[in-house]
């Protein structure tokens, strides 16, 4: 069974870069922008929040310096519930963009290097076994792409953002540090030297782990980047 470089190149190359361009722009230029005015949303918080303190009191008593400190708490925790909600939608479209690659990959593993026979053998649908057909049948080394180490990296980035600690995230702290370190704090010495030892809990909420909108654009380019490679792959292996 052999693999049709052209019909590759429009099944899985070129329509895989038409989806994740989509599917990343969801993101940038539909998602994000949403989360553009929340200091006037905090605003609007703390000042209803002030109202609210100064509704059911004695207007001889009342002192509006009372519910200051009050009202900017309720503002300050409005703000810091949103910005967190604005990085946990970012960690979890970039656990999004690698399962979005890889059941496409495994879709091209299925229809194209098992046979009709082998298909419905769930044991066979693996990376493992996809890396092991490339090999022997094309002589194709999907490792030593240059586009492997950042859609690896992209690998345990998902398994943090979906498990939090564990495996992945001890080998991607080992990676990416900087990754661990929120972007309100100077990634210095000391605060990369802490990565280690700090504990990951929620990363959907937007702690604890921090991918910014241009790390998330180095993903999306490594991901299509592979299909560039595999497609290239197949025409110098006929």
């Amino acid at each position: 069974m052999a693999v049709n470089k052209y019909t590759f190149r429009w099944m899985y190359s070129h329509d895989f870069r038409t989806t994740v361009d989509y599917f990343a722009n969801t993101l940038t230029k539909k998602i994000i922008p949403g989360f553009e005015n929340i200091s006037e949303e905090a605003n609007e918080v703390e000042q209803e929040a002030f109202d609210r303190l100064g509704e059911n009191v004695d207007p001889e008593r009342y002192d509006p310096a009372d519910y200051v400190d009050a009202a900017r708490d309720a503002g300050i925790s409005f703000y810091i519930m949103a910005d967190r909600m604005r990085q946990g939608v970012i960690n979890l479209f970039a656990a999004g963009l690698y399962h979005l690659f890889e059941q496409r990959f495994l879709k091209f593993h299925r229809q194209e290097l098992l046979s009709y026979r082998e298909d419905g053998n769930l044991s066979l649908v693996n990376w493992k076994e996809a890396e092991k057909r490339l090999q022997e049948n094309y002589g194709i080394n999907i490792k030593g792409f240059a586009s492997w180490s950042k859609v690896d990296e992209l690998r345990l980035l998902a398994n943090t953002v979906k498990h939090a600690d564990g495996g992945s995230c001890e080998e991607l702290k080992s990676l990416r540090p900087d990754l661990f370190i929120s972007p309100h704090l100077e990634k210095d010495g000391y605060a990369i030297n802490l990565v280690q030892i700090r504990e990951v809990f929620q990363p959907l909420a937007g702690e604890d782990l921090y991918v910014s909108v241009k790390e998330f654009a180095n993903y999306v380019e490594a991901v299509k980047q592979f299909w560039d490679n595999l497609a290239n792959a197949f025409d110098a292996s006929e």
